[in-house]
């Protein structure tokens, strides 16, 4: 419930001119109903405010979602940890 009022918060005061930054939003709750959430919010940020947001998810489904939408750059980031040390 937290995490839904903050984003609740954010998406009532973020503007286009803000920087968003959502961390894997939805997780915690089944299946369906946090992608559902994360979908919803990731497509009011690139339809309605245009700002600039960095969305991680691990609903995987949602970059085949969004992969050709025209305010949405689809990224990976991987970290190699070095075993050696």
């Amino acid at each position: 419930m937290v995490e839904l009022s903050e984003a609740s918060v954010i998406l009532k005061n973020a503007t286009t001119n803000s920087l968003v930054m959502v961390d894997e939003l939805g997780r915690g709750t089944s299946t369906h109903d946090g992608h559902a959430i994360a979908s919803a919010v990731l497509q009011y940020f690139a339809d309605r405010l245009q700002c600039r947001t960095l969305f991680s998810t691990h609903y995987h489904s949602l970059t085949e979602e969004f992969a050709f939408h025209p305010n949405v750059g689809l990224y990976f980031m991987r970290i190699l940890v070095n075993s050696d040390t």
